[in-house]
């Protein structure tokens, strides 16, 4: 007996399907997967877990069948099958022998050859907790496994050979090594004649299926013969739950949680502090290197200096240092997501603050500018933005938004240095809002923040079915499970705030007033309301800072 069933978003199960098209407005499969993929993410589960589960149930509905041989239950399938196949299996001790086809190889190779699959093959932290592929095979010897690869495959083949190793050890202590093989042939990622034979072999040995390991031709079903549900869509003819729809019942949850949290403020914003911290992965900069300077460009009544500085790894922070040629107290860190020349031109935006006295330093963090967004794409590329390059930083438990608010101490530690005495604010627009508000309650440096059409919170994300794919890249892996963005606000109290048209998790306007009461409301309770400024569009007014 063969059991075969439709993944989430494939096949007869896609999730954003549309009935006028017949097809996804998501798109393939692999953005099937990572759409919603990103949204459990932020709620602390995984899209594997999904997928998982739905292959954990397959094999309860298949002891429910008198002909199943509960001894003898078998797993294979390849790419994203294979993916499953070897999540499953691990999951699953009721699987007796497992074949993952096109899939396994290690975190090392992948990184340093395509990266992170889409949402379906990432866990949460799981490079980070010291695990990796070998871990699926190890985790069930010494039952039965083979694995079925191809020398041109996407997945490395070194990575490939180096798993082999490091689960026959495991396989040779145990005593098995006949219970564990690998069979190789020259194919980019394809099914091929010998490795479907060593299959069938393979299953026919632990299994003790009947026939001959032959590959035959055969003459396969017609999709119409194949299709189970009425209309060929579950959305169309039964409805149901969806990953997204199971996911947003759990942000509920967690909402309900943090609300409950949020009545002890005195106890809980300390905890958003730190967990922000922990969760964001981000790093105290330990020491400010020395900024190199790389020209200059006289404009009007002030100057434009370029440098750069060192980040938190092999890679530069560019910026540019507009100095007025009377300059104030204030200086202003600037974050924009298209970089910092976006408004460095005559008559810009950066210029209205120069021309009140404010130096303003314009920053490109990584990913921004001349600093990104680099040259991986991926499987999950959405509109410009890469939720690879986000998966990336969940494998290793960290976020872009930790890394990019290190970033931001660092010139912060740099403006403390060089300009003593400076009232130090911080700008940002869009999604890069987060990476601000992470930074402010990091650091007491920065005494002011005005935040531009920030989106309101990331539970907003997660609670639209549809939501800006730019905005995933500025989450924080797991937040929900401790704080909000709302929450950073509410921390950053009593110093000066200033919010202008805040959007919802899609980017369009909304009713954000839960997430604004919340800011509100801890301004109001440190007796700062006056330093507390919201308004649904606009510039700050001259004159709010001090």
């Amino acid at each position: 007996m063969v059991f075969a069933f439709d993944p989430v978003g494939q096949g007869e199960r896609l999730e954003y399907y549309d009935p006028k098209t017949g097809k996804s407005v998501i798109g393939g499969p692999t953005r099937e997967h990572s759409y919603p993929g990103a949204q459990a993410f932020i709620t602390g589960s995984s899209q594997a877990r999904y997928m998982i589960w739905d292959g954990i149930r397959a094999v309860d509905y298949l002891l429910t069948r008198k002909e199943v041989d509960p001894e003898r239950i078998g797993i294979t399938g390849r790419s994203g099958g294979g993916t499953q196949s070897a999540y499953i299996a691990a999951f699953d001790d009721r699987i007796h022998a497992a074949a993952p086809e096109n899939y396994l190889t290690n975190y090392r190779r992948l990184l340093q050859t395509r990266g992170p699959q889409d949402a379906e093959q990432n866990m949460f932290n799981i490079i980070y907790r010291g695990l990796d592929h070998p871990d699926f095979l190890i985790v069930r010897a010494p039952k039965p496994a083979l694995m079925i690869t191809t020398t041109r495959d996407m997945f490395s083949i070194q990575g490939v050979m180096e798993t082999e190793q490091e689960v026959s050890k495991i396989y040779n202590v145990s005593g098995k090594v006949e219970n564990f093989s690998r069979t190789e042939d020259d194919d980019v990622h394809a099914s091929t004649k010998k490795n479907r034979e060593a299959m069938y072999a393979f299953f026919q040995k632990h299994l003790s299926n009947p026939g001959n390991p032959a590959d035959e031709e055969i003459q396969p079903l017609t999709r119409e013969e194949l299709k189970v549900t009425q209309t060929g869509q579950i959305s169309t003819s039964l409805a149901g739950e969806t990953v997204f729809s199971l996911n947003r019942k759990e942000a509920e949850d967690r909402v309900k949680e943090l609300n409950e949290l949020r009545k002890n403020s005195a106890v809980f914003l300390p905890e958003v502090i730190s967990n922000s911290k922990q969760l964001s992965g981000y790093r105290e900069p330990s020491s400010t290197d020395e900024p190199v300077f790389t020209g200059r460009i006289q404009r009007g009544n002030y100057a434009i200096e370029k440098y750069f500085i060192k980040g938190e790894g092999d890679y530069i922070i560019p910026y540019l240092l507009f100095k007025p040629v009377k300059p104030g107290k204030n200086v202003m860190i600037y974050l924009h997501p298209s970089g910092k020349s976006a408004e460095a031109s005559p008559g810009g935006e950066i210029e209205r603050f120069v021309n009140q006295g404010i130096t303003v330093l314009a920053a490109d963090l990584i990913g921004t500018g001349e600093m990104g967004p680099g040259a991986l794409k991926g499987d999950a590329y959405f509109d410009g933005a890469s939720h690879n390059l986000w998966y990336a930083s969940i494998l290793i438990g960290r976020s872009i938004t930790g890394i990019q608010a290190g970033d931001v101490l660092r010139l912060v530690n740099l403006i403390k240095r060089d300009l003593s005495g400076a009232e130090i604010t911080g700008f940002a627009r869009k999604e890069m809002a987060p990476v601000l508000m992470h930074a402010g309650v990091f650091s007491n440096d920065i005494r002011n923040v005005i935040l531009v059409e920030p989106y309101s919170s990331y539970k907003s994300i997660v609670m639209n079915r549809f939501y800006d794919p730019q905005f995933i890249l500025s989450s924080v892996p797991a937040a929900l499970n401790a704080y909000d963005l709302p929450d950073l606000a509410a921390a950053f109290a009593p110093r000066r705030l200033f919010i202008s048209g805040t959007v919802d998790g899609n980017g369009a306007t909304a009713d954000n007033s839960d997430d604004l009461e919340i800011i509100r409301s801890a301004y109001k309770n440190r007796n700062a309301e006056d330093r507390l400024k919201i308004v649904t569009e606009g510039s700050v007014p001259e004159g709010w800072l001090p």
